[in-house]
């Protein structure tokens, strides 16, 4: 779906969930889910109606979530090592345990991306030194599912047409670039400061990455190995791609921000709730959905009619870096 913007977007409604809500996730039956960190629990919501249609009970401290059309729904859980293994119709089949593998301190921080082809659900730890790989397919989950060391793994996204795994560590100010077939590290990109979020436009051949230490979104070139810099004037923590390629940013100060994927400059600022964190866009409804932890709700902001009038911002600036 390719929807034209022809005016600003624009903030439409605000629809409360759980306690600190921090990761948001779509699937294909136009549902959207938010992991309710200081709650237990995933808030699902309805796109065609943006009310909340079921309170899901997970593991302690859910902390990202990720959709398969196929399986269902994956949900990390940073209190308790686990993930929480929902099919379509919102049964618990399975919870895997990933305790041995994760350790700290520092404190659990987990983020999930799955590949649908490939039915693998890639799951993170930032307080240890690995990425692990849970089959999803026609099978119930293994217990101890196989990993690939990335020190202080964080945000992680698949690349739909490469099918390899990027994820940010936020310690090292570096993206890996992961083998699926091998689960090796084939390349350690360096970025700014502390990167966290991540998204890829996979048509597009791009990795846009949270700069969270910095006022930047790096962005990586998939065919070219090239980073570039793009300055958003805030501190970014999240990060999601439409279906134009056009990439928004959550950020510290309340906001999100556009990046205009043709010109690669901020078109457009948008007010949000306190503190946001997660976002996802949802492409039936052609809305973006932002989880605001600090007011426990999610801004829903509608895409229709965006991009209009001439992009403002700062344009990307190259930098000699790459795989």
């Amino acid at each position: 779906m390719n929807t034209p913007h022809t005016g600003p977007p624009r903030v439409v409604t605000s629809i409360p969930v759980g306690a600190k809500p921090l990761a948001v996730a779509v699937d294909v039956q136009r549902r959207v889910f938010v992991t309710n960190s200081g709650a237990a629990t995933v808030s699902v919501i309805d796109s065609s109606t943006n009310t909340v249609s079921a309170t899901l009970g997970v593991g302690s401290r859910p902390e990202g979530v990720a959709t398969d059309p196929q399986f269902g729904t994956c949900v990390v859980n940073g209190g308790d090592n686990t993930v929480s293994m929902l099919d379509k119709s919102h049964h618990l089949v399975a919870t895997v345990s990933v305790e041995g593998l994760f350790v700290g301190p520092p404190p659990p921080v987990t983020r999930v991306a799955v590949d649908h082809q490939l039915a693998r659900a890639y799951v993170t730890h930032r307080g240890s030194a690995r990425l692990s790989a849970i089959g999803i397919g026609g099978q119930l989950p293994p217990f101890a599912p196989p990993f690939s060391e990335v020190p202080g793994a964080l945000g992680v996204a698949v690349d739909p047409v490469s099918h390899r795994v990027f994820v940010t560590q936020p310690d090292l100010d570096t993206v890996s670039m992961i083998d699926p077939a091998t689960g090796a590290v084939e390349a350690t990109i360096p970025v700014r400061q502390q990167p966290t979020g991540i998204a890829i436009d996979g048509p597009r051949h791009r990795v846009y990455v949270a700069d969270s230490g910095v006022h930047t979104v790096s962005v990586i070139d998939t065919a070219t190995g090239g980073v570039t810099e793009l300055d958003v004037a805030a501190v970014p923590v999240g990060i999601a791609v439409d279906s134009r390629g056009d990439a928004y940013v959550t950020h510290v100060d309340g906001t999100v921000r556009a990046i205009d994927a043709a010109s690669g400059s901020v078109s457009a600022t948008l007010p949000v709730g306190s503190q946001p964190e997660g976002v996802a866009f949802e492409p039936h409804s052609n809305r973006l959905y932002v989880a605001n932890s600090g007011e426990d709700t999610v801004s829903v902001i509608d895409l229709a009619a965006g991009g209009g009038g001439p992009p403002q911002g700062t344009a990307l600036t190259s930098r000699a870096s790459g795989p």
